[in-house]
């Protein structure tokens, strides 16, 4: 039997991780000049603001964008699976009813299509494939507030397997994030801090991206500041929702079961579960799927009511 502890880890090290694969792209693209040092504000000839994604934009932040974004999001696909895994192993000796349970794959699932798009993201760059940039951010953005929203709901399920404080944590970080992309995508699809009768001409005479930046006196540099600031603002609060699992993992241990004898199916050499700690010995529960052994513990603690 393999087991890993410490997994209070991973999120810590998801957030961090994420938080440096933006600020660091961009910090070198604005040391080689390639984008402002306070925020990039830069309008595309196709009237498209793009404002984290100009981090990743030019040689050489875009090749560290990209190796950033791929391992951001093993990472978040990894933390999604282990939040459901422990999620499910909690509830199904605790709640006789079921209805929470494909909650929480929605919600995986919902984590595992933010996790992809923020892949695609990373190697598409909006100077090569924009619309496929865009489109695989929209993925990642709309995809992360849904996780968000069900797991800061989930958090609610009695009994508690957070504490209060962390629930209403999530449901503040989700609201801020909900917030944040609804007031960047206003920005970009309806220019609502530009002024009326603003001429909104194309200046650009070649093909490809050639990007301008904007000035305080830009009649589009308030609604670029707006949908600038609030990208940012959403991406904090996605990769900072992370961190709010460290209480739950700390409590938990992942172990690897392996089977006595040969499984029915060849593929199925092992199983994995989720058990929590302390560890006051319960007993053993026998399993028929094939021939194998899961050990399940009681708790050390269970919050009651709110």
């Amino acid at each position: 039997m393999g087991e890993i502890r410490h997994l209070w880890l991973l999120p810590v090290v998801t957030t961090i991780w994420c938080l440096i694969g933006i600020v660091v792209p961009y910090a070198v693209g604005a040391a080689d000049g390639n984008i402002q040092p306070i925020l990039p504000f830069i309008r595309t000839p196709i009237e498209t603001y793009n404002t984290l994604s100009d981090g990743g934009a030019y040689p050489p932040e875009k090749n560290i964008f990209s190796l950033f974004q791929n391992i951001s999001a093993v990472l978040i696909a990894l933390s999604a699976y282990v939040k459901h895994l422990q999620f499910v192993t909690y509830y199904e000796c605790r709640r006789l009813d079921t209805f929470w349970k494909p909650l929480s794959i929605l919600t995986m699932v919902f984590g595992f299509l933010a996790a992809t798009g923020l892949c695609v993201v990373g190697n598409f760059s909006e100077m090569d494939e924009l619309a496929m940039h865009n489109y695989a951010a929209l993925v990642t953005f709309f995809s992360s507030i849904l996780y968000l929203c069900f797991t800061a709901g989930l958090s609610f399920l009695r009994p508690l397997l957070c504490s209060p404080p962390v629930a209403f944590l999530r449901v503040a970080l989700a609201i801020v994030a909900a917030v944040s992309l609804a007031f960047h995508e206003c920005t970009l699809q309806f220019s609502i801090f530009v002024p009326a009768g603003t001429n909104e001409t194309e200046n650009s005479s070649g093909p490809g991206y050639v990007p301008e930046w904007l000035t305080p006196d830009s009649p589009f540099y308030v609604n670029h500041l707006v949908a600038t600031g609030t990208e940012w603002l959403l991406a904090f609060s996605i990769f900072t929702y992370f961190i709010t699992f460290v209480e739950e993992f700390r409590k938990a241990i992942w172990k690897w079961i392996f089977f006595l004898s040969e499984p029915p199916f060849p593929c199925l050499r092992s199983i994995s579960t989720l058990i929590e700690r302390p560890l006051p010995f319960v007993g053993n529960r026998l399993r028929r799927a094939g021939s194998y052994e899961s050990i399940f513990e009681r708790p050390r603690r269970s919050y009651g009511t709110i």
